[in-house]
C-alpha cells in the first residue's frame, strides 16, 4: 500500500474510532436514563426542600453619590482629593460604612427614635431580643445585613441592605444611608461649627458686658441729671471707642484664627500635630523681622487714624497694602518652616492643608500685631483723659465702654450669621440619589435552586452511569472481543422463553423462526469457512466459565448441522455437569465413560434422536477422575474413532477456565469454538482462556457471543441491531396474531 493510501486508512480509522466513542457515550446515557432521571428527581426534591425550609431573605438597594470637592475642600480652597487618591478615598468610604462605628451609630439612632418599638419589631420580624442585648443585636444586624459597592468609572455607590421582610430590608438600608449622610455632614461642617461655637460664646459675653455698661451709664446720668453730652466730649468718646472697637475686633479675629488653626491641625492626625506647634514656636530672624515690620506698619496705620486720617485716604490704603504684603510673606515663611521637616506630598493633600494652617497662623500673628498697635493708640489717648475733671472722666469712660461693647456686639453678630450661613451651606460629600424601596426576595433563590438541583442530579446521575460502566469489566459486545484479539464467529441474541429447570431448549425445533434459530444457522455457515484448507469433522465447544450456554450452543448447532443434511454426533464430554441426556430425554448410562473404560462398545452408547441425522453420546457414569479419563481418550484416539462414523462430531466440554479437559482435547480436534455469554465473564478471564487454548496447539476458529441483547448492549455492529430488531418485531407480530 502506498504512503497516501496508508495515511488515508489511518485517518479513516481515527474517524471511525471517534465516532464509536461518541456513539458509545450517547448509548450509555440512553441506557442509564432512568438512573439519571432518578437523580434529577432527587435533586429537584432536595431543591424543593431547601426552598421550603429556608427563611426568606429580602434585599433593598439605595444609591448615593460621593464627591470629594463638595465640603471641606471648598472651605479651605484645597484640591478635592486631599492627601490620597480618589480610589483610596472610595475605599475609605466603603470601609467606613462597613465599620462597627457606623453600625453603632445606626443602632443608637434606632434606639433613640420615637418609632423605636416599631422599627425593632420590623427588623427582627417580631422576635425582639431582650432589652439588655437589644443594642448589640441591632449593631450585629446593621453590620451583617448591609453592604456597599462602587459603580465603576462613576462617583455613585450602591448601598444594599437585607432583611427578613421587604419592609425590613428597606428600613435598614434607609436608616444606614441617612445616618451615614448626617455623619458626613457633621464632618464637613467641622471647621465652621468650631468657629460658630466660639462666636456664640463671645456673643454671650459681649451681650452681658453691653447690658452692664448701658446700665452703668444710665444710672450715672440719672444720678447726675445729665441729659446730653457736649460736642467736644462726644468727639473724644467717638475716637476712643472707634480705636478700642478695632482693637477688640483684631483680638476676636486672632482668636478665630487660632480656633481655625487648631481645627485644621487636628485634621492632620496625631502623627503630624507638631506642625502647628513648630509654626507657633518658630521665630527665625527672618520671621521676627516680618513680625516687627507688621507691628511697625500697624502702629503707623493706627497713628494715621489717630491723627484724623480717613480709612479711604491714600496714606492709610498704602499702609494697608504694605501690611497685606508682609502678612503674605509671613504665611510663606511659616509654610517653609513646616516644609523643612515635612516635604511636599506627591498627592498635594498634606501640602495644601499645611498651607491653610500657615495662613491661619499668619492671620493670627498679624491680628495680634494689629491689636497691639491699636491698644497702644488707645492707651495713648486714654492717658490724656487723666487731666479731665473726675466727673467728665467717668462719663467719658462709661460712654466709651457702652459704644465699644455695642460695636463689638454688632461685629460679632454679623460674623456669627456669616459663619452660620456657611455652616448650613456645607452639605457634605454625600448626595442621596435613590432611597430604598421594599426589597425583593434573594433567598431562597427558587429558580436557581431548582436549576442547581437539576444540574447536580444530572451530574450525579451521569457520573454514576459512567462509573458503573467504567467498573464493569465484563465482556459484553463484539468490540470488547476484538480488542482482546479473539476472532468473532457469531453472535447469538438473547431470547426469552420459558423452559423446565435443567432443560436446554432446542431453539431450531421449538422456535425455528426466532432470532436465536437464525443466529445458530449463521454460526453454522461461519464455521464452514473456519478452515478452508480442511474439512471440519471434529468440533470442540467450550466456554470460559459455567452457565455461558456452551451446551445450548452445542445442542442447537448439532441440530442445525443435521438439518443441513449431515450425519452428526453430539458427544457430552462434560463429565462433571452433563446436560445432553436431559436435553434429548435419554439416560446418562451407558455413555462416554463406559465407552472409554471398555464397559460398552460404540454401538451401545450412540443414540439416535428425533432429529434426522443427529445422534448423541451421553456422558455416562460420572467418575471421580474425569480429567484422567478425558486425557486417556484423547491419547488413545477415541475421538477419531467416533468421528469416523459420522460427518461431524461436536464435543461439549467443561469450562476451560475451571478444568483442563478442553485444553487436553483441543490438539486432537479440527477446531475449537469458545462460547462467551455477554456480560457474564470478565475480559481478563476470556483472554486467559484464549491464550491457554492457543498454547495447547489446537486450531481455534474463534468465539461466539451468547445471550447478546442488541437493545440493551452497545455495539457498533448495527447489522446485529437491525437484524435482531427485525426478528423481534416479526416474532411479536406472530405472537399477537
Amino acid at each position: 500500500m502506498s504512503a497516501p493510501q496508508t495515511e488515508f486508512a489511518e485517518t479513516l480509522d481515527r474517524g471511525e474510532e471517534e465516532s464509536l466513542d461518541l456513539s458509545y457515550y450517547l448509548w450509555m446515557l440512553l441506557r442509564g436514563k432512568w438512573i439519571i432521571l432518578g437523580f434529577v428527581l432527587v435533586g429537584l426534591l432536595a431543591a424543593g426542600y431547601v426552598n421550603k425550609t429556608t427563611t426568606p431573605l429580602y434585599r433593598s438597594s439605595s444609591t448615593f453619590m460621593y464627591t470629594s470637592d463638595n465640603s471641606m475642600s471648598q472651605t479651605l480652597d484645597m484640591p478635592g482629593t486631599f492627601w490620597f487618591q480618589m480610589d483610596a478615598l472610595r475605599n475609605d468610604q466603603i470601609h467606613l460604612i462597613n465599620s462597627r462605628v457606623m453600625a453603632e451609630l445606626v443602632a443608637d439612632s434606632i434606639m433613640h427614635s420615637s418609632d423605636s418599638d416599631s422599627l425593632v419589631s420590623i427588623l427582627f420580624l417580631g422576635n425582639v431580643p431582650d432589652q439588655a442585648f437589644l443594642r448589640n443585636s441591632l449593631v450585629g444586624v446593621a453590620q451583617s445585613m448591609v453592604s456597599v459597592s462602587w459603580i465603576k468609572d462613576t462617583n455613585f455607590f450602591v448601598l444594599s441592605g437585607m432583611g427578613y421582610s421587604p419592609e425590613a430590608s428597606a428600613v435598614i438600608t434607609n436608616l444606614f444611608l441617612h445616618v451615614y449622610t448626617r455623619w458626613n455632614q457633621r464632618q464637613a461642617r467641622g471647621e465652621n461649627t468650631e468657629i460658630r461655637l466660639f462666636l456664640e460664646q463671645q456673643l454671650e459675653n459681649t451681650s452681658n458686658q453691653l447690658d452692664l455698661s448701658e446700665s452703668a451709664l444710665l444710672r450715672f446720668k440719672e444720678e447726675n441729671d445729665i441729659t446730653d453730652i457736649d460736642t467736644e466730649t462726644r468727639s473724644l468718646i467717638s475716637t476712643l471707642s472707634n480705636f478700642e472697637t478695632q482693637a477688640q475686633s483684631a483680638a476676636t479675629n486672632a482668636a478665630a484664627a487660632r480656633v481655625r488653626r487648631d481645627y485644621l491641625t487636628g485634621l492632620l492626625g496625631q502623627q503630624r500635630e507638631s506642625i502647628s506647634q513648630d509654626m507657633a514656636t518658630t521665630n527665625s530672624e527672618y520671621i521676627r523681622q516680618i513680625q516687627n515690620d507688621l507691628a511697625r506698619y500697624e502702629s503707623a496705620r493706627a497713628a494715621l487714624l489717630a491723627d484724623g486720617a480717613d480709612l479711604e485716604s491714600s496714606p492709610v490704603i498704602a499702609m494697608e497694602q504694605r501690611i497685606d504684603t508682609r502678612r503674605g510673606e509671613l504665611e510663606d515663611a511659616l509654610f517653609g518652616v513646616s516644609g523643612m521637616n515635612y516635604p511636599a506630598n506627591p498627592e498635594q493633600g498634606i501640602e495644601s492643608l499645611v498651607s491653610s494652617i500657615a495662613a491661619a497662623e499668619g492671620e493670627y500673628r498679624s491680628s495680634r500685631a494689629r491689636e497691639q498697635a491699636l491698644r497702644a493708640v488707645v492707651t495713648n489717648l486714654s492717658s490724656g483723659l487723666s487731666e479731665l475733671p473726675e466727673f467728665q472722666y467717668e462719663l467719658i469712660s462709661l460712654e466709651r465702654n457702652r459704644r465699644v461693647n455695642e460695636n463689638i456686639y454688632i461685629l460679632l453678630r454679623t460674623r456669627y450669621e456669616e459663619v452660620k450661613i456657611a455652616e448650613i451651606g456645607q452639605m457634605g460629600n454625600v448626595t442621596i440619589v435613590d432611597s430604598a424601596l421594599p426589597g425583593g426576595m434573594i433567598k431562597p433563590t427558587t429558580r436557581r435552586n431548582l436549576i442547581m438541583g437539576i444540574m447536580v442530579g444530572l451530574a450525579a446521575g451521569i457520573g454514576l452511569v459512567f462509573l458503573v460502566h467504567q467498573m464493569d469489566s465484563s465482556l459484553r459486545n463484539p468490540e470488547h472481543l476484538e480488542k482482546l484479539g479473539v476472532p468473532l464467529i457469531g453472535v447469538i441474541p438473547k431470547f426469552s422463553h420459558k423452559t423446565e429447570e435443567g432443560h436446554i431448549p432446542l431453539t431450531l425445533l421449538e422456535h425455528s423462526k426466532s432470532p436465536n434459530a437464525e443466529a445458530i444457522r449463521d454460526l453454522r455457515t461461519s464455521l464452514s469457512f473456519a478452515r478452508p484448507d480442511k474439512s471440519i469433522k471434529m468440533l470442540l465447544v467450550t466456554s470460559s466459565g459455567p452457565r455461558e450456554g456452551k451446551s445450548s450452543i452445542s445442542a442447537n448447532l448439532a441440530v442445525a448441522e443435521a438439518e443441513a443434511g449431515k450425519k452428526v454426533i453430539l458427544l457430552d464430554c462434560d463429565l462433571r455437569r452433563p446436560t445432553v441426556n436431559k436435553t434429548f430425554g435419554f439416560k446418562r448410562k451407558p455413555g462416554f465413560t463406559e465407552l472409554i473404560t471398555g464397559k460398552a462398545v460404540l454401538g451401545d452408547v450412540v443414540r439416535e434422536t428425533a432429529v434426522k441425522g443427529l445422534s448423541v453420546i451421553c456422558s455416562g457414569h460420572i467418575p471421580h477422575n474425569p480429567s484422567e479419563i478425558i486425557e486417556s481418550a484423547a491419547k488413545n484416539g477415541f475421538f477419531s474413532q467416533i468421528a469416523d462414523t459420522c460427518d461431524l462430531l461436536i464435543i461439549d466440554t467443561p469450562p476451560a477456565a475451571v478444568v483442563t479437559d478442553a485444553v487436553v482435547i483441543a490438539p486432537v480436534v479440527d477446531t475449537v469454538l469458545l462460547v462467551i455469554r455477554s456480560g457474564k465473564i470478565q475480559k481478563n478471564v476470556v483472554q486467559g482462556v484464549w491464550k491457554k487454548l492457543q498454547r495447547s496447539g489446537g486450531h481455534l476458529s474463534g468465539a461466539v457471543i451468547n445471550g447478546f441483547d442488541p437493545i440493551k448492549t452497545y455495539t457498533s455492529y448495527t447489522y446485529y441491531t437491525y437484524k435482531y430488531q427485525y426478528y423481534y418485531e416479526e416474532s411479536s407480530e406472530n405472537s399477537e396474531s
